[in-house]
C-alpha cells in the first residue's frame, strides 16, 4: 500500500488552492506530465528523466587492447584503499591464471 500513498502525497502536494482543490490536482499532474513527456524527447540538453544512471559504468569510445579480462571499464564508488597481498597469496593467483586461463595458453606455448 505504501506506493499508493506515497502517489496520494504527491498528489495533495499539488493543491495550491483550498477553495478547489481538485483542479488544483489535476491543473499541476498534467503540466507534469506534459514537461515529463517533452523532455523525454527533447535533444541536446541533459534532463532528469535523459541524464544517464548515477552508476553507469560504459564509456563511449573507449577500446581497450590486449586480454579480455582488462577490457572492463568502472570506477569506484568510494574511497581507493591499497591492500597488498603476501607472496604466497600473489603465488596462488600466479598459479590460478596460468593453468585456468584459456588466453594465456598461446603465451605459454
Amino acid at each position: 500500500m505504501y506506493p499508493m500513498e506515497r502517489f496520494l502525497g504527491t498528489l495533495k502536494s499539488f493543491v495550491r488552492n483550498r477553495a478547489n482543490p481538485e483542479g488544483s490536482i489535476v491543473e499541476r499532474y498534467i503540466a507534469k506530465e506534459c514537461s515529463d513527456f517533452c523532455s523525454r524527447y527533447l535533444e541536446g540538453f541533459e534532463t532528469r528523466s535523459s541524464r544517464p544512471n548515477r552508476n553507469d559504468d560504459e564509456f563511449e569510445g573507449v577500446e581497450s587492447e590486449g586480454f579480455r579480462v582488462f577490457t572492463q571499464q568502472g570506477r569506484t564508488l568510494g574511497a581507493t584503499r591499497y591492500d597488498p597481498i603476501s607472496v604466497e597469496e600473489f603465488e596462488q593467483i600466479q598459479w590460478y591464471i596460468l593453468n585456468n586461463w584459456d588466453e594465456i595458453e598461446d603465451i605459454i606455448k
